[in-house]
């Protein structure tokens, strides 16, 4: 940075901080920071400096009092790599907000350049525009424009945005519709764009006392466009009604429907449409409180591959909450569900659950959770795996596919494989036999401790596992963590905490971070922190820290920093020293 530019960032700031007019009633409040800002990082790869100072100032003129106007403003000034930049309003940085009976208004625009912590300089500019009008009983209008551009290695990408939503509300209904655009263009990349348009209404209306029918529509196309490659585009209908009584207290009843359809289309390939359906009915009842049993009967339906797969369920089940003491609270949930598909069978998924919260005492609480799940045979294989499906007479219309394309039996539950691209040379089939039954296991236990007034300790451990055989004790990964904080006094604080993901036969990883803050007399602050982490047999850490110093009034000298990989080869450093002045 040359000599002569500081001086005139001190001469312009001297020259705002006497020019600004003392607040008085109804007249312009301001407010103001001059800073000065040095940062220093390096890296395996090299160093690299900033410097950057200014002014940044807050104007409020006198308005009405449905009127809110609020102008910031920024002289920047940067200097890295031998280069310098000027920053001034409008061109560098300035926002404005203007807000009032039915609308909001707000523009910004800044400029400014970071350090990464491996010594990369990073130089970012941003454009924003937003309106929102709400006009009493007429529709809503909210729209957007922002465009970023960031410079990082050379290479310069730009991402601008536009949306566009409106919203309406009649009484009981509601209509909404939007549009958005995305485009990205980057030096090294082509660019590329998408949009989307949609709409939709619903709404719910009390039809019966205590009775609430409720529905929804909503269409949606989204495409992307790229000069290379071919652009895509899909087209989703959503549609869902529902319905809800409770005549008594002890009963309710509900039932809901839904179908989803999307349709997929390209430059390369015809248009594809799959669609989903699901439908259920649900009784609950109360015996007493606290319990719950309900039965729900429906069917899904969803495209596979070639087929339409319809599967008819039924779930009965209950749960339970209740305070067993006054420090024991019990929760338990069982259910069953009975799967029907045509094409392959039944299936029979069982699932339970138990979690309990103990108040073991006045500063001590315990938190048990245990989640139990059974599927029975056979299990629905999704024919979506392969490359085609069928019976065993229809694999002839594949005989002259390439190698390595796979074709599976649905009857027999055979997979069979090109072995080339010779007509009909096919391997042996492989029986894929389904799972006859599975259990899966999920544990969790939390530890909430105040020992001292001063202390807080919090423990928590999961576990799972999965297996052909109900085993409690089975474990196939195990997670841990914990935290202690300790605050000895209102400007003291200390802080410890650390996570294990300990799985069976893969890579284990720890983690742990030691802090402390403290608030000197006077206002001044610091705060020390280390942390370090194992994965994968790969050792990392990193050493930061933070203080910042009260000068004087609304004076201030910030100084933070950091370290990675301590005392290795790779080893990285980042400092940043700030001093700033508030008026």
């Amino acid at each position: 940075m040359q000599y002569y530019d500081f001086l005139l960032i001190m001469f312009i700031a001297g020259v705002l901080i006497l020019a600004i007019p003392r607040q008085g009633v109804a007249i312009t409040r301001w407010n103001g920071v001059f800073f000065v800002e040095d940062t220093y990082a390096e890296g395996p790869e090299g160093s690299n400096n900033l410097f950057q100072g200014g002014v940044n100032l807050e104007i409020r003129p006198p308005t009405k009092k449905q009127l809110q106007a609020v102008f910031n403003l920024r002289l920047n000034y940067t200097a890295v790599d031998g280069k310098s930049l000027w920053n001034f309003s409008p061109i560098g940085d300035l926002s404005l907000h203007l807000s009032g009976d039915g609308y909001d208004l707000n523009l910004q625009h800044n400029r400014f350049a970071t350090l990464t912590t491996a010594a990369e300089l990073v130089e970012t500019s941003t454009s924003r525009a937003g309106l929102a009008l709400f006009p009493g009983n007429l529709p809503s209008l909210i729209t957007s424009y922002s465009t970023t551009e960031t410079i990082f290695r050379n290479t310069e990408t730009r991402n601008d945005s536009f949306s566009l939503f409106s919203d309406y509300k009649y009484e009981w209904m509601n209509f909404r519709g939007g549009y958005s655009r995305q485009e990205r263009k980057s030096d090294n990349q082509s660019p590329i764009g998408s949009y989307s348009v949609f709409f939709g209404f619903g709404g719910s209306y009390e039809i019966l006392p205590k009775t609430t029918l409720s529905g929804d529509f909503d269409i949606n196309r989204f495409a992307s466009e790229s000069t290379v490659g071919a652009g895509t585009a899909s087209v989703g209908k959503a549609f869902r009604i529902g319905a809800l009584t409770r005549p008594v207290q002890w009963l309710d009843l509900s039932g809901s429907f839904t179908k989803d359809i999307n349709d997929f289309e390209s430059e390369s390939s015809a248009v594809t449409s799959t669609s989903n359906q699901y439908a259920d009915l649900t009784a609950g009842l109360y015996p007493f409180d606290g319990l719950r049993i309900s039965t729900t009967a429906g069917n899904r339906q969803f495209d596979d591959i070639d087929k339409r797969r319809s599967i008819d369920f039924t779930t009965i089940g209950a749960t339970f909450l209740h305070r067993l003491q006054e420090k024991i609270q019990l929760g338990l949930n069982a259910s069953r569900t009975h799967e029907t598909d045509p094409e392959q069978g039944k299936n029979i998924r069982d699932n339970f659950g138990l979690n309990s919260v103990m108040d073991l005492t006045d500063r001590a609480s315990l938190r048990l959770n245990i989640n139990i799940g059974r599927s029975e045979f056979p299990t629905f294989v999704s024919t979506r795996d392969f490359n085609a499906s069928g019976t065993l007479a229809d694999r002839a219309s594949f005989d002259d596919r390439p190698a390595g394309f796979t074709f599976f039996d649905t009857v027999n539950n055979d997979l069979y494989t090109k072995l080339s691209a010779a007509l009909g040379d096919w391997s042996a089939p492989q029986h894929i036999e389904p799972v006859t039954e599975t259990f899966s296991v999920n544990k969790s236990a939390q530890l909430n401790m105040i020992p001292t007034d001063k202390t807080i300790l919090i423990l928590f451990y999961s576990a799972n596992a999965s297996s052909d055989e109900l085993d409690l004790s089975a474990i196939d990964s195990q997670n841990l963590s914990g935290s202690l904080s300790y605050q000895p006094n209102r400007s003291t604080s200390y802080s410890l905490s650390g996570t294990a993901t300990l799985p069976k036969g893969g890579n284990e990883s720890y983690s742990g971070t030691a802090s402390m803050a403290y608030r000197f007399y006077h206002g001044h602050q610091a705060s020390l922190s280390y942390g370090r982490s194992i994965s994968a047999g790969k050792t990392s850490d990193n050493t930061s820290g933070a203080f910042r110093f009260m000068l004087r009034k609304r004076t201030t000298l910030d100084i933070l920093y950091s370290i990675s990989q301590l005392f290795k080869d790779e080893q990285g450093s980042f400092i940043r020293v700030r001093f700033s002045k508030s008026f």
